[in-house]
């Protein structure tokens, strides 16, 4: 089986239980792990494929909960490092009304994974997912970001990348973030963005300007999410809107990186499947995720998203 390796933070999501309030009014929160590169092995590995995480955590009770929720996910966690010098990271998501969230973040433990740490049987993996909401922030975690593409691109390795911007990581900072994205999405097989994302990175204020922007950077296949609308796919030779069925939207976290996660497991697995009908089915998963609260414990498994598939 075709292994798929994710790197970046893992982290513990604090959910607040009252929606609609900003963090400085919230007095209860829900404890959940999360970190977009964690959220996309688990997709994997729910999925059916084979996933490894890389990340540095804390010695302490944030890092072993995370641990003790996804290592029966699937995920293969036998390269996760552990610090005494710092603390395992936290975020915490604010819901609006909408399902749609704000972040904080307390970053630590996760940006001091450096290359050195990692280097060793990375032959063995097909495909790289880099998808880090604080992999471009200054730091050990940015320079392995950077030695590790090069290390797959150089070994003719399946490159996959997720942009996962965040206003209160890189609203100050735009023009620096920009320019990471673009070294990542020149290299990559898969890019996924959002409407947001794409409309930042390229420039443009329209979807279609800005996907044609962005696949002549060097992407093979670009996917732009568009909530309710499904997705855009974009290639050199062609552009598609992959519709979704709505669902009635619980909560919003972790719906992308499982939509991303379905996208690779069926990389890996069916490389001859159409990328249109890969997008159509991580199009569900996303979906289904969404009906649920948390990230882990909403991504679908295939059997539930066969069920879906069948009673729709």
């Amino acid at each position: 089986m075709k292994k798929v390796i994710s790197i970046g933070e893992a982290l513990i999501d604090f959910i607040p239980h009252e929606k609609g309030q900003s963090l400085n009014n919230v007095s209860n929160f829900l404890r959940v792990a999360g970190g977009a590169p964690l959220n996309v092995a688990a997709a994997v590995a729910k999925l059916g494929g084979n996933a490894q995480m890389l990340t540095k955590l804390g010695v302490d009770s944030f890092g072993d909960h995370i641990l003790e929720q996804v290592e029966p996910l699937g995920v293969d966690i036998s390269k996760v490092l552990r610090t005494k010098e710092a603390n395992t990271a936290l975020a915490f998501v604010s819901l609006r009304e909408d399902g749609e969230r704000d972040f904080e973040f307390a970053r630590d433990a996760d940006s001091r994974l450096t290359f050195e740490m990692i280097k060793d049987n990375l032959e063995k993996f097909d495909l790289y997912h880099f998808g880090s909401a604080t992999a471009f922030l200054e730091g050990d975690l940015k320079k392995t970001y950077y030695n590790l593409k090069e290390y797959a691109k150089k070994n003719n390795k399946i490159i996959s990348f997720d942009a996962n911007y965040r206003e209160s990581l890189f609203g100050n900072n735009k023009e620096g973030f920009i320019k990471c994205c673009i070294d990542f999405i020149k290299d990559s097989n898969i890019v996924k963005l959002s409407e947001e994302e794409a409309f930042l990175i390229s420039g443009k204020n329209n979807i279609k300007e800005a996907s044609e922007f962005i696949i002549k950077l060097g992407c093979k296949n670009l996917i732009i999410t568009l909530g309710k609308k499904g997705a855009l796919l974009t290639t050199k030779e062609k552009q598609i809107l992959v519709p979704t069925k709505e669902l009635k939207m619980k909560d919003a976290t972790g719906a992308g990186d499982a939509f991303m996660g379905a996208v690779l497991a069926q990389v890996v697995e069916n490389p001859h499947k159409s990328m249109e009908e890969i997008v159509k089915t991580a199009n569900i998963v996303g979906g289904i995720t969404t009906t649920k609260i948390g990230a882990l414990e909403s991504i679908p498994t295939w059997d539930e998203v066969l069920t879906f598939i069948k009673n729709s």
